[in-house]
Protein backbone atom coordinates (compact mmCIF):
# COMPACT_ATOMS: atom_id res chain seq x y z
CA UNK A 1 0.00 0.00 0.00
CA UNK A 2 3.05 2.37 1.03
CA UNK A 3 4.48 1.86 -2.62
CA UNK A 4 1.20 2.47 -4.19
CA UNK A 5 0.66 5.79 -2.57
CA UNK A 6 4.77 6.80 -3.26
CA UNK A 7 3.67 5.83 -7.10
CA UNK A 8 0.98 7.97 -6.89
CA UNK A 9 2.56 10.57 -5.61
CA UNK A 10 5.32 10.78 -8.47
CA UNK A 11 3.09 10.38 -11.38
CA UNK A 12 1.14 13.32 -10.11
CA UNK A 13 4.48 15.14 -9.88
CA UNK A 14 5.50 13.48 -13.17
CA UNK A 15 2.42 14.73 -15.20
CA UNK A 16 3.37 18.64 -14.83
CA UNK A 17 6.99 17.91 -16.65
CA UNK A 18 5.72 16.73 -20.19
CA UNK A 19 3.79 19.55 -20.55
CA UNK A 20 6.32 21.72 -19.14
CA UNK A 21 9.02 20.58 -21.57
CA UNK A 22 5.86 21.18 -24.45
CA UNK A 23 6.16 24.60 -23.45
CA UNK A 24 9.48 25.67 -23.01
CA UNK A 25 10.28 23.82 -26.81
CA UNK A 26 7.23 26.25 -27.86
CA UNK A 27 8.43 29.24 -26.38
CA UNK A 28 11.85 28.81 -27.85
CA UNK A 29 13.22 31.04 -25.60
CA UNK A 30 14.56 30.79 -21.81
CA UNK A 31 13.79 33.74 -19.99
CA UNK A 32 11.01 31.94 -18.16
CA UNK A 33 13.14 28.62 -17.52
CA UNK A 34 15.49 28.37 -14.42
CA UNK A 35 18.58 25.46 -14.71
CA UNK A 36 18.82 25.51 -11.21
CA UNK A 37 15.12 24.37 -10.53
CA UNK A 38 15.57 21.47 -12.74
CA UNK A 39 18.85 20.50 -11.58
CA UNK A 40 17.48 20.46 -8.09
CA UNK A 41 14.63 18.17 -9.21
CA UNK A 42 16.89 16.21 -10.91
CA UNK A 43 18.86 15.76 -7.40
CA UNK A 44 15.52 14.67 -5.59
CA UNK A 45 14.98 11.91 -8.21
CA UNK A 46 18.58 10.39 -7.98
CA UNK A 47 18.46 10.61 -4.44
CA UNK A 48 15.05 8.39 -4.82
CA UNK A 49 16.11 5.85 -6.93
CA UNK A 50 19.41 5.49 -5.05
CA UNK A 51 17.76 4.73 -2.08
CA UNK A 52 15.48 2.20 -4.05
CA UNK A 53 19.13 0.56 -5.16
CA UNK A 54 20.30 0.98 -1.59
CA UNK A 55 17.17 -0.86 -0.26
CA UNK A 56 17.11 -3.62 -3.29
CA UNK A 57 13.59 -2.02 -3.37
CA UNK A 58 13.54 -2.75 -7.27
CA UNK A 59 9.67 -2.47 -8.32
CA UNK A 60 7.27 -0.48 -10.15
CA UNK A 61 8.03 2.54 -7.95
CA UNK A 62 11.64 2.65 -9.66
CA UNK A 63 10.48 2.58 -12.95
CA UNK A 64 8.42 5.79 -12.20
CA UNK A 65 11.29 7.60 -11.26
CA UNK A 66 13.51 6.45 -13.83
CA UNK A 67 10.31 7.86 -16.23
CA UNK A 68 10.27 11.43 -14.24
CA UNK A 69 14.01 11.39 -14.23
CA UNK A 70 14.28 11.39 -18.18
CA UNK A 71 11.56 13.69 -18.35
CA UNK A 72 13.02 16.49 -16.47
CA UNK A 73 16.35 15.28 -18.08
CA UNK A 74 14.90 16.57 -21.25
CA UNK A 75 14.12 20.03 -19.84
CA UNK A 76 18.28 20.99 -19.49
CA UNK A 77 18.97 19.89 -23.01
CA UNK A 78 15.74 22.23 -23.74
CA UNK A 79 17.27 24.91 -22.04
CA UNK A 80 20.32 24.88 -23.32
CA UNK A 81 18.83 25.20 -26.74
CA UNK A 82 16.44 28.19 -26.43
CA UNK A 83 19.45 29.69 -24.43
CA UNK A 84 21.23 29.80 -28.12
CA UNK A 85 18.19 31.21 -29.52
CA UNK A 86 17.95 33.98 -27.38
CA UNK A 87 21.37 34.85 -28.10
CA UNK A 88 20.60 34.74 -32.11
CA UNK A 89 17.55 36.82 -31.21
CA UNK A 90 19.69 39.23 -29.47
CA UNK A 91 22.63 39.50 -32.38
CA UNK A 92 19.57 39.96 -34.60
CA UNK A 93 18.22 43.02 -32.62
CA UNK A 94 21.95 44.52 -32.06
CA UNK A 95 22.52 44.43 -35.88
CA UNK A 96 18.86 45.92 -36.56
CA UNK A 97 19.89 48.36 -34.00
CA UNK A 98 22.80 49.23 -35.64
CA UNK A 99 21.43 49.56 -39.00
CA UNK A 100 18.95 51.83 -37.97
CA UNK A 101 20.94 54.33 -36.20
CA UNK A 102 23.27 54.44 -39.04
CA UNK A 103 20.83 55.39 -41.50
CA UNK A 104 19.44 57.83 -39.09
CA UNK A 105 23.06 59.70 -39.45
CA UNK A 106 23.32 59.59 -42.90
CA UNK A 107 19.54 61.11 -42.91
CA UNK A 108 20.43 63.68 -39.94
CA UNK A 109 23.91 64.38 -42.22
CA UNK A 110 22.61 64.50 -45.91
CA UNK A 111 19.16 66.69 -44.95
CA UNK A 112 19.42 69.70 -42.62
CA UNK A 113 16.16 69.41 -40.17
CA UNK A 114 12.95 71.29 -42.05
CA UNK A 115 11.22 73.49 -39.58
CA UNK A 116 7.89 72.15 -38.10
CA UNK A 117 4.67 74.08 -38.99
CA UNK A 118 4.52 75.31 -35.14
CA UNK A 119 7.92 76.67 -35.46
CA UNK A 120 7.38 78.06 -38.42
CA UNK A 121 3.62 79.78 -36.46
CA UNK A 122 5.98 81.05 -34.46
CA UNK A 123 8.57 82.48 -36.38
CA UNK A 124 5.37 84.53 -37.97
CA UNK A 125 4.12 85.56 -34.92
CA UNK A 126 7.59 87.23 -33.50
CA UNK A 127 7.40 89.12 -36.72
CA UNK A 128 3.56 90.31 -35.99
CA UNK A 129 4.24 91.22 -32.58
CA UNK A 130 6.89 93.41 -33.73
CA UNK A 131 4.86 95.01 -36.78
CA UNK A 132 1.51 95.40 -34.01
CA UNK A 133 3.83 97.70 -32.31
CA UNK A 134 2.95 100.12 -35.03
CA UNK A 135 -0.73 99.72 -35.93
CA UNK A 136 -3.18 101.75 -35.70
CA UNK A 137 -6.98 100.52 -33.79
CA UNK A 138 -9.72 100.07 -35.51
CA UNK A 139 -8.42 98.86 -38.73
CA UNK A 140 -9.42 95.79 -41.16
CA UNK A 141 -7.52 92.44 -40.30
CA UNK A 142 -7.33 89.72 -42.95
CA UNK A 143 -7.22 86.02 -40.84
CA UNK A 144 -6.80 82.74 -42.34
CA UNK A 145 -4.74 80.22 -43.94
CA UNK A 146 -2.94 79.90 -46.81
CA UNK A 147 -5.13 82.00 -49.62
CA UNK A 148 -5.22 85.21 -47.24
CA UNK A 149 -1.10 84.73 -46.71
CA UNK A 150 -0.95 84.95 -49.87
CA UNK A 151 -2.13 88.16 -51.04
CA UNK A 152 0.25 90.89 -51.61
CA UNK A 153 -1.88 93.73 -48.99
CA UNK A 154 0.43 96.28 -49.78
CA UNK A 155 0.71 96.37 -53.73
CA UNK A 156 -3.52 96.15 -53.61
CA UNK A 157 -4.49 98.24 -51.40
CA UNK A 158 -2.40 100.87 -53.21
CA UNK A 159 -3.99 99.54 -56.49
CA UNK A 160 -7.50 99.92 -55.15
CA UNK A 161 -6.61 103.19 -53.47
CA UNK A 162 -7.86 101.80 -49.87
CA UNK A 163 -7.13 104.34 -46.97
CA UNK A 164 -8.06 102.39 -44.24
CA UNK A 165 -5.16 100.64 -42.45
CA UNK A 166 -5.20 97.04 -43.17
CA UNK A 167 -3.02 94.09 -41.69
CA UNK A 168 -2.85 90.88 -43.17
CA UNK A 169 -2.25 88.37 -40.00
CA UNK A 170 -2.79 85.12 -41.76
CA UNK A 171 -1.00 82.15 -40.74
CA UNK A 172 0.58 79.91 -43.29
CA UNK A 173 -0.53 76.01 -43.63
CA UNK A 174 -2.18 76.37 -40.33
CA UNK A 175 -5.66 74.05 -39.57
CA UNK A 176 -8.55 75.34 -37.99
CA UNK A 177 -7.39 72.75 -34.96
CA UNK A 178 -4.38 75.12 -34.08
CA UNK A 179 -5.81 78.32 -34.66
CA UNK A 180 -6.69 79.52 -31.26
CA UNK A 181 -3.01 79.84 -29.91
CA UNK A 182 -2.72 82.62 -32.84
CA UNK A 183 -5.56 84.35 -32.17
CA UNK A 184 -4.56 86.91 -29.24
CA UNK A 185 -1.29 87.89 -31.71
CA UNK A 186 -3.20 88.21 -34.75
CA UNK A 187 -6.80 89.70 -33.70
CA UNK A 188 -7.26 90.74 -30.03
CA UNK A 189 -3.82 92.78 -29.66
CA UNK A 190 -4.91 94.88 -32.78
CA UNK A 191 -8.30 95.95 -31.43
CA UNK A 192 -9.69 95.81 -35.15
CA UNK A 193 -12.88 97.08 -36.46
CA UNK A 194 -13.47 94.54 -38.95
CA UNK A 195 -12.21 91.09 -39.24
CA UNK A 196 -12.27 88.56 -42.44
CA UNK A 197 -11.92 84.94 -41.49
CA UNK A 198 -11.07 82.82 -44.19
CA UNK A 199 -10.12 79.26 -42.92
CA UNK A 200 -10.18 75.21 -44.64
CA UNK A 201 -7.74 75.51 -47.14
CA UNK A 202 -5.19 73.61 -45.56
CA UNK A 203 -7.72 71.40 -43.59
CA UNK A 204 -9.65 70.00 -47.02
CA UNK A 205 -6.25 69.12 -48.16
CA UNK A 206 -6.98 65.90 -46.09
CA UNK A 207 -9.43 63.61 -48.13
CA UNK A 208 -11.42 62.26 -45.34
CA UNK A 209 -11.84 65.77 -43.66
CA UNK A 210 -14.97 65.79 -41.00
CA UNK A 211 -16.74 68.49 -42.22
CA UNK A 212 -18.98 68.85 -39.11
CA UNK A 213 -16.11 68.51 -36.55
CA UNK A 214 -14.63 71.68 -38.88
CA UNK A 215 -17.57 73.80 -38.94
CA UNK A 216 -18.08 73.10 -35.13
CA UNK A 217 -14.33 74.44 -34.35
CA UNK A 218 -14.90 77.11 -36.95
CA UNK A 219 -18.34 77.85 -34.91
CA UNK A 220 -15.81 78.14 -31.44
CA UNK A 221 -13.88 80.45 -33.44
CA UNK A 222 -16.57 82.52 -34.18
CA UNK A 223 -17.34 82.87 -30.74
CA UNK A 224 -14.13 83.15 -29.18
CA UNK A 225 -13.47 86.23 -31.71
CA UNK A 226 -17.08 87.84 -30.83
CA UNK A 227 -16.39 87.32 -26.77
CA UNK A 228 -12.76 89.24 -26.60
CA UNK A 229 -13.45 92.06 -29.69
CA UNK A 230 -16.17 94.29 -31.24
CA UNK A 231 -15.29 93.99 -34.94
CA UNK A 232 -17.57 92.75 -37.28
CA UNK A 233 -16.99 89.33 -38.77
CA UNK A 234 -16.82 88.46 -41.96
CA UNK A 235 -16.67 85.08 -43.38
CA UNK A 236 -14.67 84.42 -46.44
CA UNK A 237 -15.62 80.86 -47.98
CA UNK A 238 -12.97 78.22 -49.43
CA UNK A 239 -11.45 79.83 -52.69
CA UNK A 240 -11.39 75.72 -54.14
CA UNK A 241 -13.75 73.62 -56.70
CA UNK A 242 -13.47 70.93 -54.37
CA UNK A 243 -16.35 68.63 -53.38
CA UNK A 244 -15.19 69.24 -49.60
CA UNK A 245 -15.52 72.70 -50.00
CA UNK A 246 -18.56 73.02 -51.44
CA UNK A 247 -19.73 71.44 -49.00
CA UNK A 248 -18.20 73.84 -45.94
CA UNK A 249 -19.04 76.61 -47.96
CA UNK A 250 -22.93 75.86 -48.04
CA UNK A 251 -22.39 75.37 -44.11
CA UNK A 252 -20.14 78.61 -43.50
CA UNK A 253 -23.05 80.48 -45.43
CA UNK A 254 -25.90 78.93 -42.64
CA UNK A 255 -23.40 79.64 -40.20
CA UNK A 256 -23.03 82.94 -40.64
CA UNK A 257 -26.41 83.72 -40.50
CA UNK A 258 -26.69 82.30 -36.97
CA UNK A 259 -23.89 83.71 -35.65
CA UNK A 260 -24.47 87.18 -37.00
CA UNK A 261 -21.56 87.23 -39.33
CA UNK A 262 -21.54 88.72 -42.77
CA UNK A 263 -21.03 86.24 -45.37
CA UNK A 264 -18.86 87.39 -48.60
CA UNK A 265 -19.75 85.44 -51.68
CA UNK A 266 -16.45 84.34 -53.62
CA UNK A 267 -18.28 82.07 -55.95
CA UNK A 268 -16.93 84.16 -59.05
CA UNK A 269 -13.12 84.40 -58.30
CA UNK A 270 -12.08 80.83 -59.63
CA UNK A 271 -13.73 81.77 -63.05
CA UNK A 272 -11.95 85.64 -63.06
CA UNK A 273 -8.70 86.22 -65.17
CA UNK A 274 -6.95 87.15 -62.27
CA UNK A 275 -8.54 85.37 -59.14
CA UNK A 276 -6.24 87.34 -56.77
CA UNK A 277 -7.34 90.72 -57.50
CA UNK A 278 -10.95 89.68 -57.84
CA UNK A 279 -10.87 87.94 -54.76
CA UNK A 280 -9.30 91.42 -53.30
CA UNK A 281 -11.97 93.37 -55.17
CA UNK A 282 -14.71 91.17 -53.82
CA UNK A 283 -13.00 91.95 -50.13
CA UNK A 284 -12.92 95.89 -50.55
CA UNK A 285 -16.44 96.26 -51.33
CA UNK A 286 -17.13 95.17 -47.65
CA UNK A 287 -13.34 96.98 -46.03
CA UNK A 288 -14.85 100.81 -46.77
CA UNK A 289 -15.60 102.70 -43.55
CA UNK A 290 -18.43 104.77 -45.91
CA UNK A 291 -20.97 103.53 -47.93
CA UNK A 292 -20.16 102.73 -51.45
CA UNK A 293 -20.49 105.25 -53.87
CA UNK A 294 -21.17 105.42 -57.37
CA UNK A 295 -17.90 105.58 -58.60
CA UNK A 296 -16.91 102.66 -56.13
CA UNK A 297 -19.24 100.41 -57.98
CA UNK A 298 -18.38 101.39 -61.44
CA UNK A 299 -14.35 100.83 -60.20
CA UNK A 300 -15.79 97.46 -58.76
CA UNK A 301 -14.64 94.82 -61.37
CA UNK A 302 -12.74 97.09 -63.77
CA UNK A 303 -8.98 95.65 -62.50
CA UNK A 304 -9.58 92.33 -62.54
CA UNK A 305 -11.49 92.30 -66.16
CA UNK A 306 -8.80 93.94 -67.89
CA UNK A 307 -6.82 91.92 -70.26
CA UNK A 308 -3.59 90.10 -69.90
CA UNK A 309 -1.38 93.23 -71.70
CA UNK A 310 -3.37 95.79 -70.15
CA UNK A 311 -2.01 95.21 -66.58
CA UNK A 312 1.90 94.80 -65.88
CA UNK A 313 3.46 92.02 -64.32
CA UNK A 314 0.06 90.36 -63.61
CA UNK A 315 1.87 86.61 -64.21
CA UNK A 316 2.41 86.24 -60.60
CA UNK A 317 -1.28 87.06 -60.50
CA UNK A 318 -2.97 84.56 -62.39
CA UNK A 319 -0.80 81.97 -61.54
CA UNK A 320 -1.71 82.03 -57.92
CA UNK A 321 -1.11 78.67 -56.29
CA UNK A 322 -4.20 76.88 -55.10
CA UNK A 323 -6.13 78.77 -57.70
CA UNK A 324 -7.56 77.19 -60.94
CA UNK A 325 -10.35 78.65 -63.22
CA UNK A 326 -12.89 75.71 -62.47
CA UNK A 327 -15.93 77.86 -60.73
CA UNK A 328 -15.64 77.43 -56.57
CA UNK A 329 -19.24 75.83 -56.45
CA UNK A 330 -20.31 72.61 -57.68
CA UNK A 331 -23.50 72.92 -60.12
CA UNK A 332 -27.09 72.22 -59.43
Amino acid sequence: MAELLESTMLVCFGLSWPMNLAKNIKAKSARNMSLQFILLIITGYVAGITAKIYTHRFNYVLVVYLLNLIIVSANVIVYFINRRYDRQEQAAKAKLSSQISGNTKKEETAAPIKPSIHNQGEDEMETYRELNSITEAGGVVLFGSNTFAALPVGELTQAFRITEPIYNRSVKNVRIDHIESYLKVCLYDLNPRKIFVNMGDVDILDENVDIDNFIAKYEWLLYMIHTKTKASIYIVPIVSASQSAFQINQRLKTLASQTGCKYIDVSGVLESKRPTLRLFELLKVHMRNHPINFADAMETGNLSNREAADVPNDSQASAEPGMSRTPVYAKH
